[in-house]
């Protein structure tokens, strides 16, 4: 089946383009002063159970692999081998790990 061709475009009428230029060359008047806001509440905050010298531990943690890419590669390797995920690969490792250092 061939392809339909644009039919041609509808002459140009060159008093609706200066029309249009001239419109597009009026700026609006500049308006008075912003209207004032509502003064925003504070937000309730709960109450914090820890003391100051006490942090919640952290959701998650960065690793900085600089020096350690061959641990990197190892662990992306193991983890391509045996299909498991990223995230459950590196706590089953560090589980491991932590549980060897502390049998020392």
């Amino acid at each position: 089946m061939p392809i339909a061709r644009n039919k041609k475009n509808p002459p140009v009428d060159p008093d609706a383009i200066a029309a249009f230029g001239a419109a597009a060359e009026l700026r609006p008047e500049p308006a008075g002063p912003p209207a004032p806001t509502p003064p925003t509440r504070q937000r309730a905050t709960t109450p914090r159970t820890a003391s100051a010298d006490e942090e919640a531990p952290p959701a998650s943690s960065i690793v900085r692999w600089a020096g350690e890419e061959e641990l990197r590669d190892r662990i992306i390797a193991y983890r391509r081998a045996e299909r498991y995920k990223m995230q459950d690969l590196m706590i089953k490792a560090m589980q491991i790990g932590l549980d060897q250092l502390e049998q020392r």
